[in-house]
């Protein structure tokens, strides 16, 4: 029984992830092989959000730089403006949140 919760569980999660990769909404860029999806907040006017895609579906796989200096590349790429680093945060879900500076 505990079997099938757990596979039930497990491919629960990996179609959400699979329609989320497909439902891309913002700007796809890639820093150091990595896919980021940046798009702006539309709660917080000058905010914007980058989520790192996990397409291969592997949960710990390491990382190739810290995912703040990753999530600040991708900001940089996506909108040509820096991410103010007082103000970035990284949510439960992995999503890093940071107010732009523009020149």
């Amino acid at each position: 029984m505990l079997k099938r919760v757990i596979l039930a569980a497990t491919l629960a999660m990996t179609m959400t992830q699979m329609a989320q990769a497909k439902e891309v909404e913002g700007k796809q860029v890639t820093v150091l092989g990595r896919n980021w999806v940046v798009k702006p907040v539309k709660e917080a006017e000058g905010w914007f959000r980058a989520t790192r895609l996990n397409v291969e579906l592997l949960p710990f796989r390491p990382s190739a730089m810290i995912g703040a200096r990753q999530a600040t590349r991708a900001f940089k790429a996506a909108t040509g403006c820096s991410a103010n680093i007082d103000t970035m945060v990284k949510s439960i879900d992995g999503s890093y949140y940071a107010r732009m500076i523009c020149p």
